[in-house]
């Protein structure tokens, strides 16, 4: 009986060593993590991104089509230079920012705004944008969409050149309702008709723009194709956005 249990023993001990040098891969959170594929996510995908502001229907400038065996989603003002529709995704619970700061997503641009701006109200279209958004506080009695935040918007400028930041800031009654940093990261019409992936390390990038680290992780991504006060057209694609922790 002895022997059975010293063998027992033996064998325990030999698979905590075994799981003791795995454990990393086996109870860690993964590398990386998937906030959007179009592939998967298919013709339900607004169930979970939301019309963030207007009351336009969301389906009139964001549809998905498959290419290749790719599916993606295209923001186009063609039929309707006028929209400006940014749609948005919760994403608090997914996203831990601390343990993944890297945000990486495509980006296929077919027709920038003209003369396009976004340091210049008049001018202020982008064929493409991404927002993160992070809560500043949290005020009692006032909804979801009216809470004060700081964001980040990566942009696909006509004019601007990349790695141009343009603050942006919002006050009402003594009351910050928004401040943020516009981030050029491509620009022109050199690479159009491409699909180009896009890096940035959000937290590294946060502390930058704004000074400090964020009190807590993103609440929200958001897209934003939109030429209404150009005046012209904005035609972007946009797919796989990840999360990683390097």
């Amino acid at each position: 009986m002895r022997l059975k249990r010293a063998a027992l023993l033996l064998i325990f001990l030999s698979m905590l060593s075994i799981l003791s040098g795995t454990s990393t891969s086996l109870f860690s959170e993964p590398e990386i993590i998937v906030i959007e594929d179009f592939n998967k996510t298919g013709r339900a995908f607004f169930k979970d991104w939301k019309n963030m502001y207007s009351s336009d229907k969301s389906w009139n400038e964001y549809y998905l089509l498959s290419e290749n065996g790719k599916t993606f989603l295209r923001g186009s003002t063609e039929k309707n230079p006028g929209l400006s529709i940014q749609i948005g995704k919760v994403v608090h619970n997914a996203w831990n920012i601390f343990t993944h700061p890297v945000i990486s997503w495509e980006w296929r641009v077919h027709r920038i705004p003209a003369g396009g701006n976004e340091s210049i109200s008049e001018r202020n279209d982008s064929a493409a944008g991404l927002y993160i958004l992070f809560q500043r506080k949290k005020i009692p009695l006032i909804g979801k969409k009216n809470q004060p935040v700081n964001w980040i918007k990566y942009v696909w400028s006509s004019t601007l050149p990349a790695g141009t930041v343009i603050p942006r800031k919002k006050v009402q009654s003594g009351v910050t309702l928004y401040e943020g940093r516009y981030v050029v990261v491509a620009s022109g019409s050199k690479d159009l008709g491409k699909w180009l992936t896009f890096r940035r390390d959000v937290l590294s990038d946060y502390r930058n723009l704004f000074g400090s680290s964020p009190a807590a992780n993103p609440i929200m991504i958001a897209f934003l194709t939109d030429s209404n006060v150009t005046k012209s057209s904005s035609v972007a694609d946009y797919a796989n956005i990840a999360v990683r922790s390097y």
